[in-house]
C-alpha cells in the first residue's frame, strides 16, 4: 500500500480522475520509488567486497540488524566489534574485533533499518503523480497568441526520483 491514498492525494492535486484510477497512478509511482530506493523498512544489501576495507550501503543506516561475511563457502555473522559504521552509509572493517580482518571477505550481507525517509517519499510521490496528471504528450502547444513548451516527462521523472538519493550518496 502506498504512503498516500487517493483522498490525501486530492489535498495536493486537483483532478477529475476517479479514485480507482488515481489509486492506480499512486501505486505505480510508489512502486517506482521502491524499485529505485528500496522499501521504507528493513533493507538488505548483498555486496561484493573482496579485498576492500570500506563498504557502502545503498541507504544511510539508522540501526544495523546483522552483518554476515562470506569467505569462500563459509559465512560468519560478525560481532559489532568487527566493523565500524562511519558517515551514515560506510562500514569499515576492523582487524581488532572478534573476527578481525584487515579487509572484507568475498561478500557481505548487511541487514539494517535505513534512516526514515517517509516524508521525503511522500513529497516525491505527490510530485510524480502531479507530473503524470499534467503530462499531455506534447512538447509544444500553440493556441492563438498563446504558446507553451512542455517539460520532458522522463527528465522530470528522473529529477524527482533522484531527489530521494541520500546527500553525498553514490547511488
Amino acid at each position: 500500500m502506498a504512503l498516500i491514498d487517493a483522498t490525501e492525494m486530492r489535498t495536493h492535486v486537483e483532478t477529475g480522475v476517479v479514485d480507482a484510477a488515481l489509486t492506480t497512478i499512486i501505486d505505480g509511482a510508489d512502486q517506482d520509488i521502491i524499485q529505485r530506493h528500496g522499501a521504507v523498512a528493513t533493507e538488505v544489501d548483498d555486496l561484493p567486497t573482496k579485498g576492500v576495507e570500506d563498504i557502502f550501503t545503498s541507504r544511510p543506516i539508522l540501526t544495523i540488524t546483522s552483518v554476515a561475511e562470506t569467505i569462500g563457502t563459509t559465512t560468519t555473522t560478525l560481532a559489532t566489534d568487527d566493523y565500524e559504521q562511519r558517515h551514515g552509509q560506510q562500514l569499515h572493517r576492523l582487524d581488532t574485533g572478534t573476527n578481525g580482518r584487515l579487509t572484507w571477505g568475498d561478500r557481505v550481507k548487511v541487514t539494517y533499518v535505513p534512516i526514515d525517509t517517509t516524508e521525503r517519499r511522500k513529497v516525491a510521490l505527490i510530485a510524480l503523480v502531479k507530473l503524470y496528471l499534467a503530462f499531455n504528450g506534447l512538447s509544444t502547444e500553440r493556441k492563438g497568441d498563446f504558446s507553451s513548451q512542455g517539460l520532458d516527462y522522463n527528465t522530470e521523472r528522473e529529477k524527482i526520483l533522484k531527489s530521494l538519493n541520500a546527500p553525498g550518496s553514490f547511488f
